[in-house]
């Protein structure tokens, strides 16, 4: 048995979950992962990537000096050709840049990725550097590409982007929904409670998806959905708790606006409609809009297949008046969900990596929270939303972007169309 020198806590850096994980380290390499049972929201449990996938620390190819391109002058299109250099070699090299461009151009000549993997301390840091130094509001990160119809949608209905649910209540739930997440691949933690909701304590699953993931071996009901009408499933379900009556009036009347007219738009919304539509069966529609109204603990749980669409802040808003009108938001076991891509998506948005808000979604440009944040930060700030991420590249592409400072991203493979950003880049 290896004895280790030294075990440290840390984060798992992969999926949305955060789950805490013990490193044991003997003579400076990282032997062993465990996943320390006294602490959430994990208790014990790891992905195959969390367990086995520190290996990089010690790769060769791991880059352990700063690099600087030595090529420069023959354009981005040429293959780099590096040399090592010291850490204030390489500061002072940005630091000189990054002024050249602010003087001669202009801070929003800059665009800045912050980062869904570093910590809320770190995105807070970077975003104020940029704002307070810079002179921008161009920071962004991949919240833009992953969630964000889910953080407009909930953003525009309940004032929060962030999950309503903890990890920790998944177990307790009666009914819930996972709909456009293939959880048991992309958030193996969490699918772990959700199966145990099912099989320890008899929660009803419905899955809305047209793929069969493994979530559906677990689900009392599959709706099989056609691609992109998801808006006509939920509208027929809200039509048949309105129908029905099997939506809560103490909740609404106390914790809504609009419920009268909202309830006229469902109107011609009817289960048959929807089959037509989606393909889905009006009886399947029926059955799972009752199971899930009649809960006394029901959410929703959803991940990309409802963001990534052409349509995902209506899908996402679709989502959010089904569980509002049923009560099942702000009680413990209820709420909405969306499952994070990268393990603190949500710790960078709040932390202020969006070019609109400051931290804490506070808006850029209302002049009273501009002018806490320079009494704050003594300095004057930029009143302009900055760009975004896509916005950023076709910056690069037109010559308005002079500079970016990439902070744990990599647009080459998050943007949605690479040979346009490999272009942009290479300009």
């Amino acid at each position: 048995m290896i004895t280790p020198d030294k075990t440290v806590r840390t984060t798992c850096p992969y999926c949305g979950v955060g789950c805490q994980m013990n490193l044991n380290l003997k003579d400076g390499t990282i032997y062993a992962v465990e996943a320390p049972f006294d602490a959430a929201p994990n208790n014990g449990m790891l992905c195959v990537k969390g367990r086995f996938g520190t290996d990089y620390v010690n790769h060769p190819g791991r880059v352990k000096t700063p690099l600087i391109r030595t090529n420069r002058a023959e354009g981005r299109r040429a293959k780099p050709v590096w040399r090592e250099a010291s850490w204030d070699e390489a500061l002072d090299l940005v630091a000189d840049e990054l002024v050249r461009v602010v003087q001669n151009q202009g801070g929003d000549a800059i665009a800045t990725y912050a980062s869904a993997k570093a910590t809320n301390e770190d995105t807070y840091l970077f975003q104020k550097m940029v704002r307070a130094l810079l002179g921008t509001n161009n920071v962004d990160h991949c919240a833009r590409l992953c969630h964000a119809g889910s953080v407009t949608g909930l953003q525009l209905s309940l004032g929060t982007s962030a999950m309503s649910n903890s990890i920790a209540e998944m177990e307790n739930l009666d009914v819930f929904i996972v709909t456009g997440s293939n959880t048991t691949e992309t958030h193996p933690v969490i699918s772990n409670f959700l199966k145990r909701a099912v099989r320890q304590n008899g929660a009803k699953l419905i899955v809305v998806d047209p793929r069969q993931i493994g979530m559906t071996n677990f689900a009392t009901h599959w709706l099989r959905q056609k691609p992109g009408t998801d808006v006509a499933v939920f509208q027929a379900m809200a039509h048949v708790v309105v129908k029905e009556k099997l939506y809560d009036p103490d909740f609404i009347a106390q914790r809504t606006e609009g419920f009268s007219e909202y309830i006229e738009s469902l109107e011609e919304y009817t289960p048959e409609w929807a089959e037509e539509a989606s393909g889905v069966p009006a009886q399947q529609i029926r059955e799972a809009a009752r199971l899930y109204a009649g809960a006394e603990r029901g959410a929703i749980f959803w991940g990309m297949g409802i963001s990534q669409s052409t349509h995902g802040t209506d899908n996402t808003l679709t989502l959010v008046n089904l569980a509002m009108m049923c009560g099942h938001i702000g009680k413990a076991g209820t709420g909405l969900n969306p499952l994070r891509g990268q393990n603190n998506v949500q710790g960078c948005s709040d932390s202020g990596g969006l070019p609109n808000v400051f931290t804490a979604y506070q808006s850029v440009a209302n002049p009273d929270i501009q002018q806490k944040f320079q009494d704050f930060w003594g300095v004057q700030l930029n009143p302009t939303p900055g760009l975004t991420a896509t916005e950023m590249v076709d910056g690069a592409a037109t010559g308005s972007i002079k500079a970016m400072f990439v902070l744990g991203e990599n647009p080459m493979m998050s943007e949605p169309n690479q040979n346009h950003a490999r272009h942009a880049l290479e300009a």
